[in-house]
């Protein structure tokens, strides 16, 4: 913001320089303007005298009379009189002392609505671009010319009066010059409109619109458009019909056509809702005002709207200024480049017009071109701005859409591989479907061979009671509770197989307590050691004490069923007089317990499916789901379970438990 402060400041001392120098006009005060041959153009305002009608009443046979004569005041080099519903007049008297005799006169402003000429001369209509008239000066006579302005915008009054010769080579200059401004203005409104095709971003549509009816404000105010409004007007006859017809009323009336779009692309550019509520609700009434305005000068603009038009036209302009400027407060990047080329135009080129058109000014180059050299500069620079915010916006645009084939390049591998999965899932359950299909059919077969051992075990035990082989009575205790532990064991296990033939595992979770593990396990392991020694196989039980107390959160009953399931698997691929191994060890954050046996061993591509439902290997005998049931409790519990074999060395399967930390 200082940036911007600095800038109005130098734009300010900028204006206030150049107004005294363009101010500072000619003012001889002559009545009488002598041609020589020695100059081939001469600016007549300094001679020239004028008087304001009022009433617009007064005819040429009344300007004759001594009374209205003497009201005639010099102009003394002015010819802007502000906006005013008066006809003027002007007198000046020309002495032609050189030895052309052919003049023309022309009225440097393509805005006014009707003139009068006295005497009345021919007007040049082709190759002119501001009302010319064809006059002749008698050598060595003095011919006075009356003329009689009236227009319903600002009274500017420049008259030239120039040899034709000086006029061609000036119309060339000229032509050359609007040649190249309104060759730079239309490259300017191309670009714009490519920018809107490639981004249709209104924003750029709105500001090609903005350029594009500023080139017609100033193709008019050129005087490019004279022709179009007729020559009635411009010979005596009166006002054209209609407001087309006043070259005033449409230069106003687009001026604000363009103030408006210009209102258009500062909303969409700058986004004053999210900027600046202020910004925002000025680019309402804007929005707003300048349609309405503009039905305004269609139909009163005869009534006297210029002046307020006019006033309206440097307002809004000021209201915009406002607006790019709280946007740039606000940190609006774009505002604030938006307000570097906009507040030294508005300041050093626009300001000087208004006070001409206001009458403050004279009409002179700066006054007239500045606006038009200001509003390029304007353009181009912001023509470019945009031209940088759109190659912004494409990159933008080029790396999100990178990052959104990247994005989707990623989510179409990881859908690939989320169908593989899926899909092998699907078929390994579909599998699972068809073996358990298959198992319905050996549901019987299976239950009664995986019931087998506990039942040779009661059987023996009760033929050992019965024969009388056992004639200690602690043994015989001993026998009817591991009798008794079996028959409990049969029914958990008709338990456990019903729930898991409808795919479900009994939560348990009421009957989770916290266990000393090391007492715990020593407990188990001497039983399950029995077990394993009355199969007719040896076991070592691997239990040394922990270097700290292990405290488990559990189900005692499914570990041990963990441990049995194990144990029986154990039992079932060891043949007799071979070792089958408990061993229980603390690690950092779990106990490990091991279940080993010297067995046949388990191949590498069958371990990865052994504890699958109903998976049996080879010829195997049972249901296939002791090591299913084992590795969901040990999972529900917190634990992993694995297994490690070689084929013909025997196996090794391990599982964990958590260790609760202190203080859970």
């Amino acid at each position: 913001m200082r940036i911007l402060s600095l800038m109005i400041l130098i734009s300010i001392c900028c204006a206030l320089g150049f107004s005294p120098a363009v101010s500072a006009a000619g003012t001889t005060g002559r009545a009488e303007l002598s041609i020589a041959d020695n100059e081939g153009s001469y600016l007549i305002n300094a001679q020239m005298e004028i008087l304001e009608d009022a009433q617009r009443q007064w005819s040429i046979e009344d300007l004759q009379s001594p009374a209205l004569q003497q009201l005639f005041q010099p102009a003394r080099g002015k010819s802007s009189f502000g906006y005013s519903l008066s006809a003027y007049w002007v007198r000046f008297t020309l002495k032609n002392d050189s030895s052309n005799e052919k003049w023309e006169l022309t009225v440097i402003n393509s805005l006014m609505d009707k003139i009068d000429m006295y005497p009345s001369e021919p007007l040049i209509t082709e190759h002119r671009l501001y009302p010319s008239y064809e006059i002749t000066l008698p050598q060595g006579h003095e011919t006075t010319i009356y003329m009689r302005f009236e227009t319903y915008g600002s009274m500017i009054i420049p008259l030239r009066l120039a040899a034709q010769s000086t006029v061609y080579n000036k119309m060339s200059n000229e032509l050359l010059f609007y040649g190249i401004y309104y060759g730079m203005m239309l490259v300017i409104a191309m670009f714009l409109i490519v920018l809107y095709l490639y981004t249709r971003n209104r924003a750029y549509f709105y500001y090609m619109l903005n350029v594009v009816i500023f080139c017609i404000v100033m193709l008019i105010w050129n005087g490019f458009t004279l022709p179009m409004f007729g020559t009635s007007r411009l010979t005596g006859q009166g006002l054209g019909e209609g407001i087309w017809h006043s070259p005033s009323a449409v230069y106003d009336f687009f001026y604000i056509l363009g103030r408006w779009s210009g209102s258009l692309f500062l909303a969409k550019i700058l986004f004053p809702r999210s900027n600046s509520p202020t910004a925002m609700w000025i680019c309402r009434f804007l929005n707003v005002t300048c349609p309405i305005l503009c039905l305004g000068i269609l139909f009163l603009y005869p009534l006297g709207l210029a002046q307020y038009v006019f006033w309206f036209k440097y307002v809004s302009l000021l209201l915009s200024v406002v607006i790019v400027v709280l946007c740039a407060r606000k940190g609006d990047r774009i505002a604030f480049y938006l307000a570097i080329p906009k507040i030294p135009v508005v300041l050093v080129a626009i300001v000087p017009k208004a006070l001409l058109l206001y009458g403050l000014l004279p009409n002179n180059v700066f006054t007239r071109f500045a606006s038009q050299f200001g509003l390029l500069g304007d353009f181009v620079f912001i023509a470019i701005l945009m031209y940088a915010l759109m190659n912004q916006m494409r990159k933008k645009e080029e790396n999100a859409q990178q990052e959104l084939v990247q994005t989707l390049s990623d989510w179409n591998v990881n859908l690939k591989r989320t169908v593989e999965e899926r899909t092998e899932s699907l078929k390994r359950s579909n599998d699972e479907l068809m073996v358990s299909e298959t198992f319905r059919s050996q549901m019987l077969q299976n239950i009664s061979h995986d019931v087998r051992s506990p039942l040779s075990y009661v059987q023996s035990g009760i033929e050992a009671l019965i024969q009388k082989f056992e004639t200690r009575p602690e043994h015989h205790e001993r026998i009817l509770r591991n009798v008794h532990d079996k028959v409990l064991d049969i029914n958990r296990f008709i338990d456990d197989f019903l729930a898991l033939s409808h795919s479900e595992v009994a939560s348990g979770s009421e009957d989770l307590r916290m266990v000393i593990f090391y007492d715990w396990f020593e407990g188990i392991g001497k039983e399950l050691a029995a077990d394993i020694e009355y199969t007719g196989r040896r076991c070592t039980l691997a239990i040394s004490p922990f270097a700290a107390d292990a405290d488990v959160w559990m189900e005692p009953y499914l570990i041990k069923r963990v441990l049995s399931n194990l144990v029986d698997n154990a039992c079932k691929f060891t043949p007799p007089d071979g070792t089958i191994t408990l061993q229980a060890s603390l690690e950092s954050n779990s106990v490990c317990i091991m279940v080993g046996d010297t067995g046949y061993g388990i191949g590498a591509e069958q371990a990865t499916h052994i504890f699958r439902r109903h998976y049996k290997e080879g010829n195997a005998q049972g249901s296939g789901l002791g090591l299913a049931i084992a590795k969901e409790i040990v999972e529900r519990h917190g634990g992993e379970i694995w297994v490690e074999s070689e084929k013909g060395k025997g196996s090794r399967f391990y599982f964990t438990l958590p260790v609760v930390g202190e203080g859970k």
